[in-house]
């Protein structure tokens, strides 16, 4: 199986919805695709990009004390397949001079990968067939689209193009 290297791109988060969506970019290309995740996994993400370290170990700090103290290094995440419009994704584990998979959604492995800086990898066949029926966001959001719902209260949108490090923008999504 062949695997392209991609990269988180945009978070868009609604409170109003259960579902939240993250965008990934292929690295060196023009696919990409969206994957919908539920809203605590969505907060985990956005809290890893912006390098917020709890004041105690959360679950996806928990996971990755384990693979450390049992002698193991996270090596990449690869979101593997896509089925029945799931995706599955593996955690990548160096130990003991052997590789280990570890079965995984992909918005934890997501979590895991920007929160030890792991590369993130997807299938070709995945990414071919996600990037078909994905249709990249185009949100321009001006101050008066901002200011002029109630609706978008509560959206972020967080685009992570070429290291932003800019406050999310909040809008209709």
């Amino acid at each position: 199986m062949r695997e392209v290297e991609c990269e988180l791109s945009k978070i868009i988060i609604n409170e109003r919805q259960d579902g939240q969506v993250v965008w990934l970019q292929e690295k060196n290309g023009k696919r990409s695709f969206a994957i919908v995740v539920g809203f605590f996994e969505a907060s985990a993400l956005r809290d890893r990009v912006r390098d917020f370290k709890p004041p105690r170990p959360m679950t996806h700090n928990l996971i990755t004390n384990c693979i450390r103290d049992l002698g193991g290094r996270l090596e990449k995440i690869v979101i593997s397949e896509l089925k029945d419009n799931t995706y599955f994704a593996r955690l990548v584990v160096r130990q003991d001079g052997k590789t280990v998979e570890v079965d995984s959604r992909p918005s934890d492995a997501l979590v895991i990968a920007v929160q030890e800086k792991t590369p993130v990898f997807v299938a070709d066949d995945v990414l071919n067939e996600a990037s078909k029926w994905s249709v990249a966001p185009q949100v321009a959001l001006s101050d008066e689209s901002a200011d002029a719902s109630d609706e978008s209260a509560g959206d972020e949108d967080i685009d992570l193009e070429e290291g932003e490090d800019e406050e999310p923008e909040s809008g209709d999504v």
